[in-house]
């Protein structure tokens, strides 16, 4: 494992042989996607949750929620200038990582990873953006942007795709293929937690 990244703030709230659960919390900087993508898939290795198909796909996911917490939610980065051209999305994301409001901005990632699989819940602090039509959007592919296809990509590669009623917080699960797993946990709702949209 190679040395922790100083940006990335790593707390380790739950450790046991079957359970581990972790808070990271790290600064709006795009090129530590890759970095934090990588350490949330360790938990699949070291649990022995799925194969590689499955890890490839579930990696995907992960890396369409990461960018849109980062582009999106914290830089509030609109998909249309995506299309238009990426090299100027590219650029005005650099340019906002470095200015207020945006460069104070916070992602927090909350991994549950044991024998019954792998939950990550992501949390911009952005504005958010209008779940219910996001999901209409899904239902008709082709009204769909090809930037906005990260939904589905969500969608498709996960056994669970979670949303805050703000829109600012993803959970993606993933449920171990072994054979001799345990049975999942079951999820209760928190009073303290907004209630989540599932896509069905």
């Amino acid at each position: 494992m190679s040395e922790p990244n100083p940006l990335i703030h790593e707390t380790v709230l739950l450790q046991s042989t079957h359970l581990r659960v972790t808070e990271f919390v790290l600064p709006t900087r795009h090129r530590l996607i890759p970095e934090i993508r990588s350490r949330l898939l360790e938990g699949i290795h070291e649990f022995q949750l799925a194969t590689s198909p499955v890890e490839n796909h579930f990696c995907m996911a992960l890396e369409e929620a990461l960018a849109n917490a980062f582009f999106h939610g914290n830089l509030e980065l609109c998909s249309s200038l995506k299309e238009e051209c990426t090299t100027s999305f590219m650029k005005l994301a650099e340019e906002r990582e470095a200015q207020q409001p945006w460069c104070d901005r916070k992602i927090s990632v909350c991994q549950i990873v044991g024998s019954p699989g792998l939950w990550v819940t992501i949390r911009d602090e952005g504005r958010g953006f209008n779940v219910a039509a996001a999901m209409e959007r899904c239902a008709n592919p082709e009204s769909l942007l090809c930037s906005g296809r990260g939904l589905l990509m969500m969608h498709a590669f996960t056994d669970e795709l979670f949303f805050s009623n703000v829109g600012n917080e993803v959970t993606l699960v993933l449920y171990s293929r072994s054979a001799d797993r345990e049975l999942p946990v079951a999820t209760l709702q928190s009073s303290i937690r907004e209630p989540r949209f599932l896509f069905q």
